[in-house]
């Protein structure tokens, strides 16, 4: 019996053990289940932040005055003359350096030496012009303009293959092919993926046909609606080049406003305008980002309002939360005024007014006081007047 009650409490006294662990283990594991769950509850969301910055400017309008400033009367290869207009954009590459994105619009086509360069009405520009530009770092380029088809399918022709040779630059408004053109392309830089097309609604009383459409892009509502569908969801940012309103004037027109209206409800973030040769204001139209006209950048015109030109920039900004895109803004948008310098038609150059003085441009400060008023006429407190 003795034995009997001992084995009897000793087996009591396991079993009490065996329970007792299994209880303290179901515990431990619990509180570490616990512990485990608070420290991914309290795990800090893995941020990252892209920036892209954009620089435009306005119209190269290449007259013959500006070509024959820039011939060296040198010879190439191909029997030709050699430019060189680098000379006249040193201050405007000191800027652009500083840009990961930089517009401007080739207003006069770049047809092709053979058929001879010529100025109004129906210009034709040397390779060159395009080629310093690309140089001094411009990487997004217009080529669907009033004058796009002054030397006709020809002229089309080397314009679009020109700037498709150019490698990293961002070129819309003419295609090489219809496939080319079809194709729904978008680049990336800096993580941030962004589209770019541009289109016309000028022509001169030039036509061209459905099977050549591709060779210059003009403005229609149904095919601007497609292009824009076949990116809208495969990037961050939209960004349409309008070549479009009246000229020497600074008011957008009405269908500078509606077309705005309407892009801006396809869904583009930013709409780069050109054509009137005179700069207009920038503005918001709902969440789109309106530069209605930049004005020359370079030309051979008279008159100061031709002028004056802008300069504008802004930055795109982009969130990503653990992997997930949670925010794309534009801010720090500026404008700028700009002057083409030139006597006798002579020595051209693109100064930024901040680099200006009287014996350039005669009370450059007060010119500049009198156009700065249009940068930004709604008053935004988004939108910075100065560089």
């Amino acid at each position: 019996m003795k034995k009997f009650l001992i084995i009897l409490l000793s087996l009591i006294i396991i079993g009490f053990g065996v329970v007792l662990g299994i209880y303290y283990t179901k515990n431990l594991k619990l509180k570490d289940k616990k512990e485990i769950e608070t420290k991914e509850e309290k795990k800090e969301p893995k941020i990252e932040n892209y920036k892209l910055s954009l620089f435009a400017v306005g119209d190269a309008l290449i007259h013959d005055g500006v070509y024959i400033d820039a011939n060296t009367y040198k010879k190439g290869s191909d029997g030709y003359y050699i430019y060189d207009f680098s000379k006249m954009f040193t201050y405007i590459a000191d800027i652009v350096k500083d840009y990961d994105l930089a517009f401007y619009n080739q207003e006069t086509v770049i047809g092709g030496k053979n058929l001879g360069l010529s100025n109004y009405p129906c210009f034709n520009s040397p390779d060159e012009i395009g080629q310093n530009l690309v140089d001094i770092g411009f990487n997004m380029v217009n080529l669907a303009t009033n004058h796009s088809k002054d030397k006709g399918i020809a002229g089309l022709k080397y314009s679009s293959n020109f700037w498709e040779n150019q490698s990293d630059v961002y070129a819309v408004g003419s295609y090489t092919s219809k496939e080319k053109k079809e194709e729904a392309k978008y680049k990336t830089k800096n993580g941030i993926n962004y589209a770019f097309f541009g289109y016309s609604t000028v022509t001169n009383g030039f036509t061209i046909s459905d099977e050549q459409s591709y060779y210059w892009d003009l403005y229609d509502k149904e095919k601007v609606k497609n292009d824009i569908e076949k990116v809208k969801d495969k990037v961050d940012v939209i960004i349409v080049s309008m070549h479009w309103g009246t000229e020497y004037t600074h008011v957008p027109t009405a269908e500078e406003r509606e077309i705005a209206s309407y892009l801006s409800s396809l869904g583009v973030d930013i709409i780069i305008g050109h054509h009137p040769h005179v700069i207009q204001p920038i503005e918001y139209v709902g969440d789109t980002l309106v530069i209605y006209s930049l004005g020359n950048f370079i030309s051979a015109q008279d008159g100061t309002m031709k002028r004056v030109g802008m300069m504008a920039s802004l930055d795109i900004n982009k969130t990503v939360t653990d992997g997930k895109t949670t925010s794309v803004t534009i801010d720090n948008v500026k404008g700028d005024l700009i002057w083409t310098y030139y006597r006798g038609y002579k020595n051209f150059q693109v100064i930024p007014f901040n680099k200006l003085d009287n014996t350039k441009l005669n009370e450059y400060e007060s010119i500049y006081n009198q156009y700065k008023t249009i940068i930004n006429k709604t008053n935004d407190s988004r939108i910075q007047t100065g560089f």
